[in-house]
């Protein structure tokens, strides 16, 4: 049994923080282009990291021979998607936004639909797409899946 003030009890953290379930978060502002510019360098350098490491087992269990430049292009898709899906989708924020303090909604301030957060991620496969900031707050896969960066941390 927890008591309240007992001085023994493991510290509690909640990593839900600004994220649904009380309210929507529609008072919270939305994450700077600086934080933005972080979480893509952050989720980037962990994308690559993660992938080297389970690509090399991944591709060292399997013949290469023939298929396995396919098979590697078809896994590093396949990471790539399932890493921004699986986090957005299950928590609202990716590793990268985790450690800046941001986390995704929808529009209506609430965490996104899974579809949604698929959209979202496909978006990011659109050529060019990263030079969407330059002219405008939010990237084209926050535009055309409905979602926004909020700043959750103040």
């Amino acid at each position: 049994m927890n008591q309240p003030n007992n001085p023994y009890q493991a510290p509690q953290a909640d990593l839900n923080t600004g994220m649904l379930g009380d309210a929507p978060d529609n008072d919270l502002p939305d994450a700077s282009l600086g934080l933005r510019f972080a979480n893509f360098v952050i989720d980037g350098i962990i994308e690559r990291v993660l992938f080297a490491v389970v690509g090399v087992a991944a591709l060292r269990a399997m013949n290469p021979e023939g298929w396995g430049l396919m098979v590697g292009v078809l896994f590093a898709l396949l990471f790539f998607v399932g890493y921004y899906v699986i986090l957005e989708a299950a928590f609202g924020w990716t590793i990268g936004k985790l450690i800046t303090g941001t986390r995704v909604v929808d529009d209506d301030g609430n965490k996104p639909a899974v579809l949604r957060v698929l959209g979202r991620t496909l978006a990011r496969l659109i050529p060019f797409e990263v030079f969407s900031f330059l002219f405008a707050n939010a990237g084209w896969h926050d535009s055309l899946s409905g979602t926004r960066v909020v700043k959750v941390r103040r």
